[in-house]
């Protein structure tokens, strides 16, 4: 593939699932099947859910690509909490919580007569690890990069083709959590707040999860020393003890 051209399947399949609602994450892999589909000249719109799961700046960075690409936009609220399931972290918390929001979306898209929702799942995702690609099948939810099988590395060579930040990937930040753990407002908060402070001083993907009282950061390979210099400010946040990886 070269760099800047789009694969003919991904534009096929755009054109023929059309006109199109893109959930739009704020994630470069959405971001970037949106811009395929304005590409593609296929009628599309941008359903962005806000759960109050994601850390902070996603729905905003959202907001900027549909804007900068000329799309309308649209951000639906949903308190996912209200479900127990979602809110004490069970085990099949990912499944619910991906179905509630694609439901939101698939509602939004009927109500607006778009034949069909696409998102960002990628040939290279694994359905064992990720819960929510299941509901997204029985809701009928379309992945055209899946169906096309394009990997990570091809949508990156679309992203910086197109000009679309290459973000770190995120995740629901109630994963910070352990299975079973009561995910608060104050809790997300505070793992928000010291995920924050890490990227002041260290790029790519951070995460600070949390064990009882206790903080363990995880940071990229050569970044370590880094970390531990914001210990202080991330215990300040409320935690009594801050581990760095493994140690």
């Amino acid at each position: 593939m070269i760099a800047d051209q789009m694969p003919e399947c991904l534009r096929a399949y755009l054109v023929a699932h059309a006109p199109v609602v893109v959930a739009l994450s704020g994630g470069t892999d959405s971001a970037v099947l949106l811009a395929a589909a304005t590409k593609a000249g296929a009628t599309v719109a941008a359903v962005t859910v806000e759960t109050g799961l994601a850390p902070p700046g996603e729905a905003g960075q959202a907001a900027e690509v549909a804007a900068a690409l000329g799309v309308p936009h649209t951000l639906l609220h949903v308190d996912m909490l209200a479900i127990e399931a979602v809110r004490f972290n069970a085990p099949e918390r990912c499944y619910l919580c991906k179905r509630r929001m694609m439901e939101e979306v698939a509602g939004w898209a009927r109500a607006h007569d778009y034949a069909s929702v696409a998102d960002g799942t990628h040939a290279g995702d694994d359905p064992g690890e990720r819960p929510g690609v299941r509901a997204l099948r029985e809701l009928g939810v379309v992945s055209p990069f899946a169906a096309c099988e394009m990997g990570k590395e091809e949508i990156v060579a679309l992203a910086r083709a197109w000009g679309i930040p290459v973000r770190p990937s995120s995740s629901c930040l109630a994963t910070r959590l352990p299975e079973g753990a009561e995910v608060t407002p104050a809790a997300l908060r505070q793992v928000a707040a010291a995920e924050a402070i890490l990227r002041e001083e260290v790029p790519g993907r951070v995460r600070v999860r949390v064990v009882g009282r206790s903080a363990r950061i995880e940071v990229p390979a050569g970044f370590e020393e880094r970390a531990r210099a914001l210990v202080p400010r991330i215990k300040a946040l409320g935690f009594e003890e801050v581990i760095i990886g493994d140690e």
